[in-house]
């Protein structure tokens, strides 16, 4: 027989973020299944919010993934008509990104869906209790960071 992990500490904690993550944007695809993407909400968002001067290496860093996924991220924004690449004038190996109309025109509804969701999956926990999560979260992420070159 197979031993089942009874407490919390024994269960692998990637796996149950996993489930957590795609459980959330299971239910975000569902909110936005009106657009015709079904994920890279967020990099939209970011890549928005630097207002047409972010580069594919910029927005690698700040989703915290390596250039290739970066790469298959905005292919597929931009197939969808979302995101164009704008060659940079001073150099012209780089390319800066920018958001299309219908791209403009999504954000407001991305913003508020993941908004609602968050209230809706936060219902009941305290406003203690999330700031808790947020600064436990940020503890994990600095020391796995910290050694990850221990391992």
């Amino acid at each position: 027989m197979v031993p089942v992990f009874e407490t919390f500490s024994e269960r692998p904690l990637g796996r149950t973020l996993s489930i957590l993550g795609k459980s959330y944007l299971h239910l975000l695809r569902v909110r936005l299944k009106h657009l015709d993407i079904d994920r890279n909400y967020y990099a939209l968002l970011l890549i928005g919010s630097m207002d047409g001067v972010i580069t594919q290496q910029e927005l690698a860093l700040m989703l915290e993934t390596d250039k290739v996924s970066i790469v298959r991220v905005v292919d597929y924004l931009t197939l969808k008509g979302y995101v164009k690449r704008i060659r940079k004038p001073d150099d012209m190996r780089k390319r800066s990104l920018k958001l299309t109309e219908k791209a403009i025109l999504a954000i407001p509804e991305i913003r508020k869906s993941i908004n609602e969701l968050n209230d809706l999956v936060l219902n009941g926990v305290d406003i203690t209790r999330i700031h808790e999560l947020s600064e436990t979260i940020r503890i994990i992420k600095s020391n796995m960071t910290e050694n990850i070159q221990t391992l």
